[in-house]
């Protein structure tokens, strides 16, 4: 039986969205506080991320042919844990986390959107956290906190046991049937490239004004809720209006207005509106699959960091080169939403 009613999925959505936070809080810790990549940084944070964020799509596969979504999950949980205890040997801490990162992201993904209403706002809440779960991360490596060795792998195994113990909603999959499946593969491609472009933008454009720490939580709290609102507002307008809309509002103020705070902030925010948006496009087109549709996001992502990570996206310092990226996000991601209603009103 499938269960929509709030009381179960809030604190359902809650525990995962919590969750996730703490895993990319984890994984950033180790990265950049636990383990000494010096030499290897380039080579390490290149494995690391193609073995979490482009993993996902095959190990999405396997949750929806075989792998219950849920202990996908919890295996992620223990997966970053033990990591740690590799703690003096780079190259199997990475792989052991970017494992871990994987099944936990797209397990809660896979659940997330198997829920039957609001897929578009309960996947931009638990995808939000990710941002501030990084900075958090991030930011003990620096603090003056001291942090033990063991908290984050004991953070792992206690979620871990209440992931197990929470009851998540019940879910079917009957009556889902493949859309457009004739033209999936190209369609599937075209949503890709807007995420790509948005991970690209979100990383390698300049804000003069983020070494104020206080501004510089507001950009990442922007991101988070950027994602968060992207869904609520998707469900209620549509994912054209609100997808497309967002790029061609964030399109002057980060083209343009970057330098001022309150527009970059902005610009930031409504960018990331296409989150959700383009997660449940893919669904759309599989929904079937939604283990793969989350991992072929992920993996979007990654496609789209890779010249920030290996250092060359000098390129993108051209205010016009942000402009015309934006623009083409926009014509993109129009045409792909546009041939899935177009071709589900024939349906």
């Amino acid at each position: 039986m499938y269960s929509d009613k709030l009381f179960r999925i809030t604190p359902f959505i809650t525990l995962y969205s919590l969750t996730h936070l703490a895993v990319d809080a984890a994984c950033a810790f180790l990265l950049l506080g636990v383990l000494e990549l010096n030499d290897h940084i380039i080579v390490s944070m290149i494995l690391y991320n193609v073995i979490a964020f482009v993993l996902q799509a095959p190990f999405g596969f396997f949750i929806d042919k075989a792998l219950n979504p849920k202990l996908s999950a919890i295996l992620g949980l223990v997966f970053i844990a033990v990591s740690y205890l590799f703690w003096n040997k780079i190259f199997a801490a990475l792989i052991i986390a970017g494992i871990g990162n994987a099944l936990f992201h797209v397990g809660g993904g896979s659940l997330v959107l198997s829920l039957k209403n609001k897929k578009a706002t309960f996947s931009g809440i638990y995808v939000a956290p990710g941002g501030l779960g990084l900075a958090l991360g991030t930011y003990l490596t620096v603090s003056h906190l001291n942090i033990n060795l063991m908290f984050f792998p004991l953070a792992m195994i206690i979620l871990a046991f209440i992931l197990y113990f929470v009851e998540t909603p019940g879910f079917n999959r009957k009556n889902e049937r493949e859309h457009i499946a004739g033209y999936g593969i190209y369609l599937l491609a075209i949503i890709m490239i807007p995420i790509a472009i948005r991970s690209l933008i979100g990383l390698s454009i300049e804000f003069p004004w983020k070494e104020n720490q206080f501004l510089f939580l507001l950009l990442v709290t922007a991101i988070a809720f950027g994602k968060a609102f992207g869904g609520i507002l998707a469900d209620k307008y549509g994912l054209m209006k609100i997808g497309v809309g967002g790029l061609l509002v964030s399109l002057p103020l980060l083209t343009f207005f970057s330098s001022m705070p309150v527009l970059g902030i902005l610009g930031v925010l409504v960018l990331n509106f296409t989150m959700p948006v383009t997660l449940i496009a893919i669904l759309s087109v599989v929904p079937k699959h939604k283990g793969l549709s989350f991992g072929l996001a992920s993996a979007a992502l990654f496609i789209g960091s890779l010249p920030t990570i290996i250092g060359k996206d000098l390129w993108l310092k051209n205010d016009w080169t942000v402009f015309f990226l934006i623009l083409s996000a926009s014509v993109i991601l129009f045409a792909g939403l546009w041939f899935i209603n177009s071709y589900k009103t024939k349906d």
